[in-house]
């Protein structure tokens, strides 16, 4: 994934060229930046949404007919039938007749839309009929379907695919494809899937060479609701005064793609309904991203090298998800008033700026650097550094309604002189409006037991008036017993599962310490999906503490909590689906815990 680096602490890159001298100046370079980049291809692909119509198999190379289904109800091979069951009609049902082509043209029409591009394009030769009915079905073009003999695909059978059907173009997927020397036929390509109200479109360029553009006949395409381009320079004009280009859009994504910031600003201008935007490994020039958008509802980035992410006005943005690297860089809100989920916000490598405040750890917050919106917080915390730890309980402060945090233990590498092994490091930090109204569900990813880390969770649990869940994301989640598949988000009683007994185990957790390492082998217990009704001493939740260790302040305000054993969720295709909840995780069983304070 090093391809994707690079701006670091520079201004970002104008071309491809400064990539590839960056790659190849790399200190102890294995590898040239084609091939560097050439690796990460593979990578990027697996991030985009699925095929309508999966690929067929790489070592499937045959086009006969017999590969194929038939579709006639007929087989005359007596074999056939005589290898079918008793219970299965007699062969004299099987006349030879076309039944399928009796069906409605709607019902064929789907048939033929779930074929491979090359398999729908065949059914013309069946029969007139079926020839209209290709005609009038809305075409999918995947040049994975398309291969020739040697595995690879030509730009021209695309181009004949488009213009041999009179009909409208649904969607095309393009990624295997080098234009490298076809620019002109990349053209007419882009303008007949314009011509043909062309609704879903994934343009990658397989390089090598890099830093083509990407032609301006992309913005005839008005009807698109999606748009994926991955290894382009697209200088998209500054046109704001026109109507807009991409009336219709509703979802983008900018693939390792080189895009100035005014033109992220005309674009995101011409495309008045846009509601997801995402840049996979995408460097903007200078390297800063300004959002300034009054439709858009998610925003993705995804191990880009930006050296500053500005959300301007964005007041319909629900979620703002990072997954970074590199260097440190701020993350500035200025206005985003709706904004619910956040993360994963890294300790390390991200300033947060609320309403021009730069957030810094202990800080008193005041209410205009608060956002009462936000409802999820995902961070990547080091408590082995005390000012990553003050940091943390700072952003508690900011999101007074916060009711899920996911927490990731990162590596302790060196530690801080203030120590946050002492049980009395989080003695004065005191309590907060989320922990004392809105915190419903803690969620630890990462946990090793640490003691700085399980001195954190004890002050959760304390200060926690309304916690419901507590959950540790297992390594391997196929190693936890799960009994009736994964729970829902909140957990409470009527989310135990039935089916003769509870599936929830009663823990009694002493003194709010947890004690071991907990992992996937901790929770599933021999196969068993737990013990009821058993108080477990040794296990990841149990433990009884001294005065010395316990948090002061008395016993937690929330006396039962469920301990809920999740998965990880957190994948690019989650974090921009609007219909899932939380990016982050998913519940799998759960355990009712008793949280009994040491005084």
């Amino acid at each position: 994934m090093d391809a994707a680096g690079g701006g670091g602490g520079g201004g970002g890159f104008a071309n491809y060229a400064e990539i590839a001298a960056h790659f190849n100046n790399l200190t102890l370079a294995v590898l040239s930046a084609q091939d560097r980049i050439d690796s990460i291809v593979p990578y990027l692909i697996s991030l985009l949404p699925v095929p309508f119509v999966p690929a067929p198999d790489a070592d499937d190379s045959s086009n006969s007919d017999d590969d194929h289904f038939s579709l006639t109800s007929s087989d005359s091979e007596d074999d056939v039938a005589d290898d079918r069951p008793a219970a299965v009609p007699a062969a004299q049902d099987d006349d030879g007749q076309d039944h399928i082509s009796r069906l409605p043209d709607d019902l064929l029409s789907n048939i033929i839309s779930r074929l491979p591009t090359n398999e729908s394009a065949r059914t013309m030769v069946l029969s007139t009929r079926w020839r209209g009915v290709w005609a009038a079905t809305p075409l999918l073009v995947d040049d994975a379907h398309l291969r020739a003999a040697d595995g690879l695909c030509e730009l021209r059978s695309v181009s004949r695919c488009v213009a041999a059907h009179p009909g409208p173009v649904l969607a095309a997927r393009v990624t295997r494809l080098s234009f490298d020397q076809h620019e002109y036929a990349l053209q007419q390509l882009i303008a007949n899937l314009a011509a043909r109200n062309i609704q879903d479109l994934i343009l990658f360029n397989r390089p090598w060479p890099l830093d083509l553009p990407l032609p301006d006949d992309i913005l005839s395409c008005a009807s698109l609701t999606r748009l994926y381009i991955g290894l382009w320079r697209w200088r998209f004009p500054d046109t704001t005064a026109n109507s807009p280009a991409f009336p219709n859009l509703q979802e983008l994504g900018l693939f390792h793609s080189i895009i100035e910031d005014r033109e992220v600003d005309a674009l995101l201008a011409h495309c008045p309904k846009l509601k997801i935007l995402s840049f996979a490994m995408a460097y903007n020039f200078p390297s800063c991203l300004r959002i300034r958008s009054r439709s858009l509802r998610i925003v993705v980035e995804w191990l880009c090298s930006f050296d500053e992410v500005i959300v301007e006005d964005a007041p319909c943005l629900e979620r703002l998800l990072f997954e970074s690297f590199s260097d440190r860089r701020p993350v500035k809100i200025v206005h985003a008033p709706r904004l619910e989920v956040l993360g994963f916000l890294d300790l390390q490598l991200h300033a947060l700026e609320i309403g021009g405040i730069v957030i810094r750890a202990g800080m008193n917050v005041r209410a205009s650097a608060m956002l009462p919106s936000l409802k999820i917080l995902a961070v990547k915390v080091r408590f082995s550094h005390a000012t990553e730890a003050k940091m943390l309980h700072t952003l508690l402060r900011c999101f007074p309604r916060l009711q899920t945090l996911h927490v990731m233990f990162q590596s302790i590498g060196s530690r801080s002189p203030d120590s946050v092994d002492r049980a009395d490091f989080w003695q004065p930090m005191g309590t907060c409006d989320c922990l004392e109204s809105h915190l419903e569900t803690l969620v630890l990813h990462g946990f090793q037991g640490l003691e700085c880390e399980q001195l954190f969770v004890s002050y959760i649990l304390e200060k926690g008036k309304v916690l419901k869940t507590l959950s540790v994301v297992c390594v391997d989640s196929e190693d936890v017993g799960v009994e009736e598949g994964p729970v829902s988000d909140s957990a409470d009683e009527s989310n135990v599962s039935s089916g003769g007994r509870s599936s929830s185990d009663d823990v009694v957790m002493e003194g709010g310490l947890m004690s071991g390492f907990v992992d996937e082998g901790d929770i599933s217990s021999g196969g068993s999906s737990g013990s009821d009704g058993v108080v477990m001493e040794g296990g990841p939740m149990s433990g009884s503490i001294g005065e010395g260790n316990a948090p002061s302040g008395g016993s937690s305000g929330n006396d039962m909590i469920y301990f809920c054993p999740a998965a990880s969720r957190w994948s690019f295709q989650n974090a921009i689906d609007l219909s899932v909840e939380d990016p982050f995780y998913v519940l799998l069983r759960q355990a009712r815990i008793t949280y009994v304070a040491v005084e």
